[in-house]
C-alpha cells in the first residue's frame, strides 16, 4: 500500500503541468470596452432621475389610495348611522302617535344628527386634503400628510362619539313605556 501510495505521489510531482495559454485578442474580445468617467456619470444620473419619477408616481399613489380608502370608510359609517337613526325616528314617530312621551329621546336624536353631519363634513374635507396632496414638492408632503391624518383621526373620533351618544338616544329610548 505504501508502495503504491509513493509512486502515485511521484508521478504527480514529477508530471508536467500542461498550462493552457490563450491569445490576447481572444481576451479582449470577450470582455467589452469600459464606458468613460463621463457616460458612467451620465448613466447613473438617467438611473437616478428614473428612480426619483417612480418614487414620486409611488408617493402620488400612496395618498390617492388612502383618501378612496378613507372615503369609502367614512361613506359606509355615514350610511350605516343615517340608516339606524332612521329607524329610530320611525320608532320615535311610533311611539308619539301612541301618545308616551318623546322629548329627551328626540332632542338627543337630534344632537345625533348634527354630530353625524359634522362628522361627515369632517371626513370629506380630510379626504379633499389627502387628494390635494402633491407628490412633487416632497418637503411639503410630510407636513401636509401629517395634517390630512389629523383631520381623518378627528373625523373617525367625530363619527365613534355619535355611535356612543347614538347608543345613549336608544337606552332613553328603552325606558319609554
Amino acid at each position: 500500500m505504501k508502495k503504491y501510495l509513493l509512486l502515485l505521489v511521484t508521478v504527480f510531482l514529477f508530471s508536467p503541468l500542461t498550462v493552457r495559454a490563450e491569445s490576447d485578442e481572444n481576451v479582449t474580445r470577450r470582455r467589452p470596452d469600459r464606458p468613460s468617467q463621463v457616460e458612467i456619470k451620465e448613466i447613473r444620473q438617467d438611473r437616478m432621475d428614473e428612480f426619483k419619477d417612480n418614487m414620486q408616481e409611488g408617493r402620488s399613489n400612496v395618498a390617492e389610495n388612502h383618501a378612496n380608502r378613507l372615503e369609502k370608510r367614512f361613506a359606509f359609517y355615514y350610511s350605516r348611522l343615517s340608516n339606524i337613526i332612521t329607524r329610530f325616528q320611525k320608532r320615535l314617530d311610533i311611539l308619539k302617535a301612541e301618545g308616551k312621551d318623546i322629548t329627551s329621546a328626540s332632542t338627543k336624536l337630534t344632537a345625533v344628527k348634527t354630530m353625524l353631519e359634522s362628522a361627515k363634513t369632517k371626513g370629506v374635507e380630510s379626504v379633499s386634503v389627502f387628494k390635494a396632496i402633491d407628490p412633487a414638492k416632497f418637503s411639503e408632503q410630510k407636513t401636509q400628510a401629517l395634517a390630512a391624518r389629523d383631520l381623518a383621526n378627528s373625523a373617525r373620533k367625530l363619527f365613534i362619539d355619535t355611535h356612543s351618544l347614538l347608543k345613549d338616544a336608544l337606552k332613553t329610548l328603552k325606558t319609554i313605556k
